[in-house]
């Protein structure tokens, strides 16, 4: 039996060096490198053309930069991992983390590799100036990056060793690397238990590649990606059963004079023997040598390869859809599997000098560089005020909405704007927002008219506020002190009086708003300075003498002024607020004072909704209180929504106060937030476009599909480019429902860009979050007999899983009988169990 030949991997390098700070990596030749982690700045999904142009100019530039004698090795790296928890002190953020433990996903690394080559058979000598001069171009091509948003960061020495070591492992996902002994074969490299195979994506003997290619492609299916741009080799996101991918992708720049000469000898020798392969080769050579004359292009020699780890059981399958999707990108990988070792040493970064002639292939720098991946992931900002979602893989991703942002530029007022039809998840949305707003010195506020947030307050111990004629909500927004009286309170009160005497679609002339204006000028003056006349006197703050005194004032302004004005109108509509009138408590009975310190209030009037009168009074007096409350919690962050509400609110008379609201709330530390439904409540609104949304620099977009037909208007309004209603239109409609619980997806527009996250949470938060009925209520009896919230939800959820019903069928097995599942063992157990 012959026994298997040992030889020791040789490394290729000489050892790491360091020229001002910046270490380099040298090679047995005397070649150097400098090894940069960069971030691709084209988020997948972008949708956006112009980046991956932006992307390939960049590149295009740095060619430019470095010049001949120089090589370009960019590696992304695709790896797979599993979620890992992180630790949360908060009860439903534990179970959030929880529930996407283990979960896999793809994480990408990319690394730019600069190499300054030596001349084949050289000896190499060390010159200072030529190490200078390659510094000086490295300084230009760090700025470049720096300035694309690619944010390059050298590596130190220790993560040259630590990156070299997980390429020969490929091992990218544990912290700890354990190297292993490496079989070779004619087919794939054995790496322990790790299969290892090497493709060489250009076949450069025949180099079968389509006629035209660009820097990006356009997607086409019928799930609502229709003519949507995306890398060239996106396809790199969705292979099947890898442990990781390496993508290498290099670029030798050669002598372009000396590489002309060539071609045009190659083209005469061509020429020499006229047959119809030698005469399509000439005519080949001719449009290289057109576009490098026309358009001034450069020649390089390119080089892409994928280098694929997977258990031996899943590689078949993994190269298979490689060469598949290639195959449709109309590229013809080699089939060349000899080199399987040389192919691999050559992903070592700096390397790229062992690739041999026939390796490489000749082209243009701007075809070579439109196969380099231009791709990047969603990750986490750099913030302390992080919301989460989940990306389009399904894993957690954490995002800014307000201090980034306007850090940055990017929005200038955190108010935000919330559209989706019936049922597409705009409560669920808002409950997983300020669940997670709650974990934050912030204040919130909600007006709402379908009991969506019940559950959410219960949990944080809130004040659940709610209308009925036997316990109306009644505030005094009259009562202020002297230091609150400002121009902002008595424009208020005039709306409010305003809208008590017009309702909510009346308007009031200049001569009507100048004169209640006066009374309730008037009316402060007399209250706060004793020394006035005692004549129309004001004992205390509170509709019933407001209205007192203005009936008394009016008459005086009308014969002073010599004005008309329909006082026996005003004081009849008017008189249903006063004292023994209909609604007599509700502007004269202060609200509890303790609601300026509490931090989650949910106003729940579903019961006025069809009241035009008390309807947008009661929400415009709640708005007072969120303002009232904003200037009392100046060291807390606050958030006012309004779900429906909002149409109450919504007209001409108010939208003055509105705008106020809006401009007023970021001088707060605030925030206002609309919900609404209703494709016809926005267009043609002419107080949600030039109050609500004008001012709302984050919109959130949740399935859009009803909408699609009529969506020109509503991109109109909202100032939705093309390109972002290509992202708009992929809500829900990809490929990534596998391996998750329910979820729905919501566009999120910060500024004049968005993207598409994912609102998927564990069953504890859906249970808190949910606005079914039959849920709701089964929830209900579990906290009644636990006495908390969390008790109730922790053995709710403990009791379902252990009856193995779903959950539709576990919640009508509670309703029935109005007891958790298993009380019956409680009531039932003998003395001896």
């Amino acid at each position: 039996m012959q026994r298997e030949r040992k030889t020791a991997f040789k490394m290729p390098y000489a050892g790491i060096d360091a020229y001002n700070g910046i270490q380099l990596l040298y090679g047995e030749k005397g070649g150097f490198s400098v090894i940069m982690h960069i971030d691709n700045p084209v988020l997948q999904y972008s949708a956006d053309p112009e980046a991956y142009i932006a992307y390939q100019s960049v590149l295009l530039n740095i060619i430019k930069i470095l010049g001949e004698g120089h090589i370009i090795q960019k590696q992304d790296v695709f790896i797979r991992k599993k979620y890992k928890p992180i630790p949360a002190n908060e009860f439903l953020q534990q179970k959030y983390h929880t529930h996407f433990e283990g979960r896999e996903y793809t994480d990408i690394k990319t690394y730019l590799i600069i190499t300054r080559q030596v001349k084949r058979g050289a000896f190499y000598t060390f010159d200072k100036k030529v190490l200078a001069d390659f510094f000086q171009n490295i300084g230009k091509v760090s700025d470049l990056l720096a300035g694309a948003g690619f944010d390059p960061k050298y590596l130190t020495e220790a993560e040259i060793n630590r990156y070299v070591s997980k390429v020969l492992s490929m091992e990218f996902a544990s912290p700890t690397i354990a190297l292993n002994n490496m079989r070779c074969n004619d087919s794939q490299l054995n790496l322990g238990d790790a299969v290892i195979r090497c493709l060489s994506i250009v076949n450069t003997d025949a180099v079968e590649l389509p006629e035209k290619v660009g820097a990006y492609t356009e997607k086409q299916d019928n799930k609502g990606m229709r003519d949507f741009p995306v890398d060239n080799l996106s396809f790199l996101h969705q292979v099947p059963g890898y442990k990781v991918i390496i993508y290498n992708q290099l670029l030798e720049i050669p002598s372009q004079q000396m590489t002309l000469n060539k071609l045009e000898l190659k083209r005469k020798r061509h020429l020499g023997v006229p047959d119809p392969a030698n005469l399509m080769c000439v005519e080949d050579i001719d449009m290289l040598l057109v576009d490098v004359a026309r358009e001034n292009q450069l020649l390089v020699n390119a080089h892409y390869s994928l280098i694929v780890c997977a258990n031996q059981e899943h590689i078949d399958r993994a190269t298979n859809f490689i060469e598949a999707a290639l195959f449709q990108q109309g590229i013809i990988p080699s089939r060349n599997a000899y080199n399987q070792l040389e192919l691999f040493r050559c992903a070592l970064p700096g390397n790229g000098v062992e690739l041999q002639k026939y390796d490489w292939f000749l082209t243009t720098a701007d075809a070579a560089l439109c196969l380099f991946f231009k791709e990047a992931l969603v990750k986490d900002e750099p913030s302390d005020f992080l919301i989460r979602f989940t990306d389009r893989q399904g894993v957690p991703v954490a995002i800014d909405l307000s201090d980034l942002p306007m850090r940055t530029g990017r929005i200038s007022a955190r108010n935000r704007f919330c559209l989706g039809p019936s049922g597409a998840g705009k409560s669920y949305l808002i409950n997983a927002l300020v669940e997670q707003y709650m974990l934050y010195n912030m204040d919130v506020v909600i007006v709402d008219t379908g009991h969506s947030y019940s559950g959410l307050c219960s949990y944080y111990h809130g004040k659940y506020i709610t209308w009925s004629e036997n316990k109306p909500i009644t505030m005094n927004p009259f009562a202020i002190a002297e230091s609150e009286y400002n121009i902002e309170k008595k424009d208020f009160l005039c709306t409010l009086i305003s809208l008590l005497w017009k309702g909510s679609e009346g308007t009031v002339s200049t001569v009507e708003r100048d004169v209640i204006s006066n009374v309730i000028s008037g009316y402060y003056s007399q209250y706060f300075d004793p020394d006035l006349n005692e004549k129309n006197k004001v004992a205390q703050l509170n509709f019933n003498s407001f209205y007192e005194f203005a009936l008394e004032r009016i008459p005086e302004i009308k014969r002073e002024e010599k004005i008309p004005f329909e006082l026996d109108e005003f004081r009849y509509v008017l008189k249903k607020f006063y004292l023994g009138g209909e609604f007599d408590t509700i502007l004269n009975e202060a609200s509890d004072k303790s609601l300026f310190s509490e931090r989650f209030i949910v106003y729940e009037i579903d019961n006025l909704k069809e009241n035009k009168i008390l309807f947008p009074i009661v929400t415009l007096a709640i708005m007072d209180v969120f303002i009232q409350k904003m200037r009392h919690r100046s060291s807390q962050r606050k958030a006012l929504i309004i779900e429906e509400a909002w149409k109450a609110i919504a007209s001409p008379l108010m939208a003055g106060y509105i705008l106020y609201l809006y401009k007023t709330v970021r001088k707060f530390w605030g925030e206002a937030i609309v919900v609404t439904q209703e494709l016809g409540d926005i267009i043609g609104n002419a107080v949600v476009k030039d109050s609500i949304i004008s001012n709302s620099d984050t919109i959130f977009l949740l399935d859009q599909s009803k909408f699609k037909e009529n969506y020109k208007e509503i991109a109109k309004l909202l100032s939705i480019t093309e390109t972002e209603q290509k992202k708009i239109f992929t809500i829900n409609n990809l490929d990534n429902k596998e391996g998750r619980a329910r979820f729905k997806e919501v566009y999120i527009r910060r500024g004049a860009t968005g993207e598409v996250y994912g609102v998927e949470n564990s069953i504890y938060q859906y249970l808190t979050y949910t606005t079914e009925k039959p849920e709701k209520n089964a929830v209900e009896v579990y906290v009644k007999a636990k006495g908390s919230y969390q008790d109730g939800l922790e053995t709710f959820v403990s009791d379902l899983e252990r009856s193995g019903l779903t959950l539709e069928a576990f919640v009508h097995q509670v309703n029935n009988t109005g007891l958790p599942v298993n009380s019956f063992v409680e009531y039932f157990k003998p003395d001896f169990i």
